[in-house]
């Protein structure tokens, strides 16, 4: 039997049996037995079946073992996990306090297994008391051992559509550092009070014990916030007191200028086969805010005693945007008449007055977009600098160490501090392979995304949608239908059917207009499209106009012709928008693999907005 690799490469050999009970046209994973001379082939020998290439389940599974990420544990990592106790109350050490007594809860996605974060408040006189517990990790995972060395590599859990990469082994992730309901677990404790304004004060950052009352999930915390008993009773008076905690906290933030985004997110709705059968845009509800304002605020907290205490740590930064990008903005929001400073921001209070205008108009989406590219990249530093969008002087990790390797390396410099051990070594080397894992991890989930975007897509090829257009380009105009959340190009060659007109790409205002007709395509237009082609070998998702523009801003209808080929001429230099990369199996009569080891379902659910 031959397997052909995927990517394309020299087939390669299976005589060792393996697959004798696989059909033809079937993927596989399999691993390399031996390396093949001049005139003598590789032999490989298969380690798992998929199922059938051309099944969108399969092609799913495909992709996922075709990322180049670290996707299997060695079997030291796995031994060392299991040789951890069940927590043991009677002996817990590191000073720790003692808060079982105090109602906690988690509040996580309907999926998800890892709960590294709990919460806890009450009112008191002058404000409301809050406790957000985070799983003791470093407790577990200590400097150089053999789990510390991959979850280091790791650096990040990557949460993908279809399943979860952990950066930890699942005793620890799913079981010993995650806060189930009903188990003592090892904690660290940020306390605060926050008074009527939103203010922070009473810090106090701890070790401690906690036994978590409740798994709440967003979509019962929601339904609780619209007025329904969507609670336990018995923690229905700590999830209310955290309601209105959060709320006095998102108040003053965004009163010191924090950027308030509201940008949809793919969501992939699978079958039971794990095909892909639709893809919508997700939005953050009240209940993801109530938690992601907590754990901002003790972010900021640990953040801030790392400085007080002058000790080492990982920061979390984000510069204000680059004067190109700015400028480039500036001049969006005059053409839409949305008031914005030319001159570049220090920080963010100009900007965010500007988005809550955007808001309101029908460029919200595509603006917000446009706004997002704008900024600079948010990264990990050993120094301690701004955190543009949350208008934050100071920022750190802290609350996701399950996921999260500069969280453990921060929980790790706090217990250095209270066992009077040196501060932590070498963070600038460990904060550029976290930033570096972190934008793996994004692309790793955008490809994934976008296959399944590109099998949806093909089920409805010859429909006509209303859509924006979400960015311009060389090649034409980027649209997203309202009813399926999936990006694709419509060709410059469309715009002028008749043929006649040239076309400018003006990147001052974000549009392509015709030279002779004046007509305009810009970002945030509604047009409507119709879904011509979808190419999973490039990953590309084609849409042509159902009705073009006419010289008055009109419409006509369109006939479906246009090669694609009409020329746009760019009047500013820049940077081209990348074109998304793309790696598809292709069909063929012989067995075909995947390429690299599918990893273990392990965790799953990606958690809510953290930030």
């Amino acid at each position: 039997m031959w397997i052909d690799p995927e990517p394309a490469a020299a087939p390669l050999l299976v005589r060792d049996g393996s697959a004798d009970e696989i059909e033809t046209g079937a993927a596989v994973r399999f691993e390399v037995e031996r390396q093949g001379m001049t005139a003598r082939a590789s032999e490989a020998t298969v380690v798992e079946f998929l199922g059938s290439a051309d099944n969108d389940g399969t092609r799913m599974k495909m992709a996922v073992a075709n990322l180049t990420l670290p996707n299997q544990f060695p079997q030291a990592v796995l031994e060392m996990a299991e040789q951890f106790e069940e927590v043991d109350v009677t002996n817990a050490d590191g000073g720790r306090r003692d808060l079982r007594e105090r109602l906690h809860v988690t509040i996580d996605g309907e999926h998800a297994r890892d709960f590294d974060d709990a919460i806890s408040a009450e009112k008191e006189q002058g404000g409301f008391r809050v406790w957000i517990s985070i799983a003791d990790v470093a407790s577990y995972v200590t400097a150089r051992t053999v789990i510390d060395k991959e979850a280091k590599l790791r650096g990040t859990s990557v949460y993908l559509p279809t399943q979860v990469l952990p950066m930890l082994p699942e005793r620890l992730s799913n079981g010993l550092c995650s806060l189930v309901p009903g188990e003592p677990r090892y904690t660290l404790t940020c306390e605060m009070l926050i008074d009527a304004d939103g203010k922070r004060s009473d810090i106090s950052i701890y070790p401690s014990l906690i036994c978590s009352a409740a798994r709440l999930t967003y979509t019962q915390v929601q339904t609780f916030i619209d007025g329904e008993s969507g609670v336990p009773e018995s923690v229905s008076a700590v999830v209310q007191t955290a309601i209105k905690a959060s709320s006095l906290l998102r108040k003053k933030r965004f009163g010191a200028g924090s950027l308030d985004l509201d940008i949809p997110e793919a969501q992939v709705i699978f079958n039971e086969a794990g095909a892909p059968t639709n893809i919508i845009g997700s939005r953050q509800l009240p209940a993801h805010q109530v938690i992601e304002e907590l754990m901002i605020s003790a972010n900021e907290s640990v953040a801030e005693f790392l400085l007080d205490q002058r000790l080492a740590g990982v920061f979390r930064i984000h510069p204000p945007p680059p004067q190109e990008k700015w400028m480039r903005l500036v001049d969006w929001a005059k053409r839409y008449g949305l008031p914005l400073n030319g001159d570049h921001p220090k920080n963010p209070k100009g900007l965010s007055r500007f988005l809550s205008k955007l808001k309101q108009t029908r460029q919200a989406d595509a603006g917000q977009m446009m706004l997002l590219r704008s900024l600079s990249q948010a990264s990990y530093s050993a120094q301690c600098e701004m955190h543009f969008g949350l208008a934050s002087e100071a920022y750190a990790h802290f609350t996701s160490p399950i996921r999260r390797y500069p969280d453990l390396l921060v929980h790790r410099a706090l217990w250095n501090y209270w066992k009077g051990k040196p501060t932590l070594k070498g963070l600038d080397k460990l904060a550029e392979s976290s930033s570096e894992a972190e934008r793996a991890a994004v692309v790793a989930e955008r490809e994934v995304t976008h296959l399944a975007g590109c099998l949806v897509a093909r089920k409805r090829l010859g429909e006509e949608m209303t859509a924006r257009i979400v960015g311009v380009h060389f090649a034409g105009l980027f649209v997203r239908p309202d009813e399926l959340f999936v990006e694709g190009l419509v060709p410059v060659g469309q715009l002028s059917r008749g043929g006649g007109d040239y076309f400018e790409l003006r990147e001052d205002v974000q549009a392509i207009v015709g030279r002779n007709s004046n007509v305009s395509y810009g970002l945030g237009d509604q047009l409507t499209v119709r879904l011509a082609e979808v190419n999973l070998g490039t990953r590309r998702i084609n849409f042509e106009l159902a009705r073009a523009r006419t010289s008055t801003g009109a419409s006509e209808a369109g006939n479906g012709e246009g090669d694609g080929s009409q020329p746009v001429r760019k009047r500013r230099s820049t940077k081209s928008r990348p074109a998304k990369k793309s790696r598809v199996s292709a069909k063929s009569s012989r067995t075909t693999k995947t390429g690299k080891k599918a990893p273990g379902r392990g965790q799953q659910g990606k958690k809510g907005k953290k930030k």
